[in-house]
């Protein structure tokens, strides 16, 4: 966001406040077993205009894969979703397909849910996305399964989103 403010004037800390980038983090590991029904994550981002979230979510499977989408609090509305890594391939085949497959992909609406299948258990998978948002309230980050298994699929704590108010010119 540019500072919009000339000679003579005086910022008010809210004004200086939102030239700042917010970071949310999940904090604490966050596990899902048997289920394949969203849950809300505790990255919870406050919106109050237009804004850019930018979310990096570390997850680890150990057999059910991950669904996630976002919902949406107040008068927030969505003017673009792109998601930069993972993501679900065409196939049933699980695979490193499963993350090149969505690779900088537009997505309509905020709350279409997206899935990557299990495929390595031994290693923390990333999603990357970023959202173009705008209105007054918050956009939470929401997972679950892919498919419920009883093998659990974890939100790492390392998890964060980052929050920055942009300027239409």
């Amino acid at each position: 966001m540019t500072i919009d403010f000339y000679a003579g004037m005086v910022p008010t800390a809210d004004e200086l406040l939102a030239l700042a980038t917010g970071y949310i983090v999940q904090g604490s590991s966050q596990a899902i077993t048997s289920s394949v029904t969203l849950a809300d994550s505790a990255i919870v981002v406050p919106v109050s205009g237009l804004s850019v979230v930018d979310l990096s979510a570390r997850y680890t499977s150990l057999a059910g894969g991950i669904r996630w989408a976002w919902r949406v609090t107040g008068t927030v509305t969505l003017s673009a979703r792109d998601i930069m890594s993972a993501g679900q391939a065409a196939t049933t085949t699980a695979g490193t397909a499963n993350i090149d497959y969505l690779r900088w992909r537009q997505i309509a609406t905020i709350g279409e849910e997206q899935t990557s299948a299990h495929f390595d258990t031994a290693s923390t998978q990333l999603i990357r996305e970023r959202l173009l948002v705008d209105g007054i309230g918050t956009v939470i980050f929401q997972f679950a399964q892919a498919s419920s298994n009883a093998s659990a699929t974890t939100l790492n704590a390392a998890s964060y989103a980052t929050v920055t108010q942009v300027r239409q010119l």
